[in-house]
């Protein structure tokens, strides 16, 4: 099953990073291929989503279970297909500075070799990119990166 790992710290709280994550309905908005999310079956510890996604002229609608533990960890899972397997693993630490070290770890498996473009999502490539709108989402919402914005 590929595997992609991707930590990078960021200048703001773990709170704030956990929240953003967190908040997949917001996810069209600022992430890149997410066209619609939404959340049913919502708990205080999980959801249920159904997302669609867009590479190019393919569109793909899939549904996700995630399970939270607050400011710590975000785990995404899903057997619809095109995956066999899909998980995505969010953790979230304060870091010396006072703002979070973030690491996301990508785990997949396609049922079917054609649905390759959909893995793509999910590339060394296409997870830093994720990772950087988080940031960039950050920055919008609570300012530019400093001492102000670990609150």
């Amino acid at each position: 099953m590929p595997s992609t790992t991707v930590t990078r710290e960021v200048y703001y709280s773990q709170e704030q990073m956990y929240s953003l994550v967190a908040d997949v309905e917001s996810y069209p908005a600022f992430v890149p291929s997410w066209q619609a999310v939404r959340v049913r079956n919502r708990k205080e510890d999980s959801y249920i989503t159904d997302q669609v996604v867009r590479l190019g002229p393919v569109r793909h609608t899939f549904s996700t279970r995630t399970r939270l533990v607050a400011p710590s960890v975000i785990e995404v899972t899903s057997s619809d297909p095109p995956f066999r397997s899909f998980r995505l693993n969010w953790s979230f630490e304060t870091a010396e500075d006072g703002g979070c070290r973030i690491t996301l770890v990508s785990e997949f498996e396609l049922r079917i070799r054609a649905f390759q473009i959909i893995g793509s999502l999910l590339s060394s490539d296409s997870i830093h990119r994720m990772i950087s709108a988080f940031e960039t989402r950050a920055r919008a919402l609570y300012g530019p990166p400093g001492a102000e914005s670990h609150a």
